[in-house]
């Protein structure tokens, strides 16, 4: 036997649809509030400017962000190439990521990223040497119409990793 609708269930509707879409937009506005913080120079540690300092004495009106992860990124151009290090809160140097042109992505690396990711356009690339590991690591940002992927490659083409989130909605953000 079916029962009669309550009274209240069309509340009880709204406020599952309310909740909906304070969820959706709680993940698109998040990601997006969290990325990085930007830093004066007075606000990045004695420290840390000194590393940087050291370990890019060339290094001219650098950029500092503080990260998710509460390190350091101190973004600046030497030699034409777009450079972004990354140092903990003590000044040790942690990574360095160096941005490539598409000649520079060993031939390895683009076959094994255009087999991994059909349909996918790179829209980033970049060198990572990180402090602990001796091999330089390629990174990609590859996109297609449903998300963006960033993955990193060994020299020979192995995928090391990737994570991947879904693109933004360009026009829902223009809608505001």
């Amino acid at each position: 036997m079916l029962s009669k609708p309550h009274r209240n269930d069309h509340i009880i509707k709204n406020a599952m649809k309310s909740s909906q879409i304070l969820a959706l937009v709680a993940a698109v506005i998040l990601p997006l509030a969290v990325q990085a913080q930007a830093l004066t120079e007075e606000q990045v540690p004695a420290v840390v400017k000194q590393s940087a300092k050291a370990q890019f004495p060339k290094a001219k009106s650098i950029a500092w962000k503080l990260k998710t992860d509460k390190n350091y990124e101190a973004e600046f151009t030497l030699k034409g190439t777009e450079i972004a290090a990354k140092f903990d809160t003590a000044g040790k140097w942690l990574e360095t990521e160096s941005a490539i042109t598409r000649s520079q992505v060993p031939k390895a690396v683009r076959t094994a990223a255009a087999a991994k990711f059909p349909g996918y356009q790179v829209i980033e690339r970049q060198t990572v040497q990180r402090c602990n590991e001796e091999p330089l690591v390629y990174e990609l940002h590859l996109e297609n119409a449903k998300e963006v992927v960033k993955a990193w490659f060994s020299a020979e083409g192995a995928v090391l990793n990737h994570s991947a989130k879904p693109k933004p909605d360009k026009a829902a953000a223009r809608k505001d």
